[in-house]
Formats: structure tokens, sequence, C-alpha cells
């Protein structure tokens, strides 16, 4: 995994040091829950789709042909339209230089967002949803953008849809005003994020 993301995030003398997009990737596809927060203009939705890039260059390494099954969702309407636009610009710039079946990994990159609703199957009428622990969503990652928006319940919902098998990305700013609804899960994930736990070795900083 190392080539790759060497090859994903080339060496900046005058980036900064430690380079957290690259830590965070290299973090996220370790796990399988991850929380990439950050204001306006940070990078979010670029390290989302570098990560991406890499989860499928792993998954498409050679020898293997089955790209991972990739989700985008966003609360509303709105938010999937922008998060689709976003997406899109990054996936057609991306540079993947020196990582194999480039083309392949690029075509394995979803550029189509969907409302977290129709994610789940909505159902009429009600505060179902076709998908759950019995029908758990046909994927292997599922990203979902502007994470201060989502409450308890839709929160309980998604996570009780995720197969046992399944990674989840949020994406959001942490000081966003909360979900209209009973709680603020990302606020209370990135409570103590600001104090940065990351040290380069361990026993070290």
């Amino acid at each position: 995994m190392a080539e790759l993301l060497e090859a994903l995030f080339p060496a900046n003398p005058e980036g900064p040091s430690p380079d957290w997009q690259k830590l965070a990737c290299a973090i996220a596809a370790r796990t399988h829950f991850s929380v990439i927060t950050g204001g306006p203009g940070t990078g979010k939705t670029t390290t989302v789709v570098k990560l991406l890039a890499l989860l499928q260059a792993l998954a498409l390494a050679p020898g293997d042909t089955s790209p991972l099954r990739i989700r985008l969702a966003a609360p509303t309407g709105k938010a999937a339209a922008r998060l689709n636009e976003s997406i899109a610009a990054q996936v057609s710039s991306l540079a993947l230089e020196g990582i194999p079946n480039a083309d392949a990994v690029r075509a394995a990159v979803p550029t189509d967002v969907t409302t977290l609703h129709r994610l789940l199957g909505a159902r009429p009428d009600t505060r179902k949803f076709r998908h759950h622990r019995l029908n758990p969503l046909p994927a292997e990652i599922v990203v979902v953008d502007e994470g201060s928006m989502i409450d308890v319940e839709m929160m309980v919902s998604l996570l009780d849809a995720l197969p046992a098998h399944a990674a989840l990305i949020l994406l959001g700013d942490k000081d966003q005003l909360a979900s209209v609804e009973a709680g603020a899960i990302l606020g209370s994930l990135c409570a103590q994020a600001a104090e940065g736990h990351y040290t380069p070795k361990p026993g070290t900083g």
C-alpha cells in the first residue's frame, strides 16, 4: 500500500508536514469506520476520492478483477447534487501515474450520489427502510457527505443496513450546525479531533 500512497500523494517539499490527507487515507484504508472532517476548502473531497482510488487499486491488484462496490450518499438532495458535481470533477482530474490498472481504477471510483433515504430504500408512509440487518446494502464501502446533518435515528438505520464486512466513511464539517432532529453525531465523534493524537512512530511525540 505504501507504493500506492506515494503515487497518489507525491512528495511536496512546500506542502504541510506531515501530509494530513495522505495520513487520513492510510488510516482510513485500514479500518471499517473513519471520519474525514474539515471546513470549506480543506480538501475533504480530494481526500476521499484518493482514498477510494487507493482502495480500488488494492482491490484491482494484478490477478484480481473485481472492484469494490462503493455507494455515495448525502442526507439531502441538494447535498447529494453538490457532492456529485465535486466528486465527478475530482475523479476526472485524478492523477494516477504509477498506479497499476489506472484506467480500471478510475472507472471503478463512482460519481453517482444519492440521498440516504433512497440509498436505504425508504418505504412510503413509514419510517422503515427496505435495507436493514436482514437485507443489508449490497456494498463494501459507503461514503456519506454532510455528516453533521445526520441525526441519531438515521445513523441507527444506516448502521443497521451496513453489511458486517462493509466500511463506513463520514465526511463533513464538525463545526457546522447539527441536524434539526435529535443528535449531533459528527460533532460528538470529532469532539477531541482538534487535539491531534497522531505520532509518526509508536512511542514518539
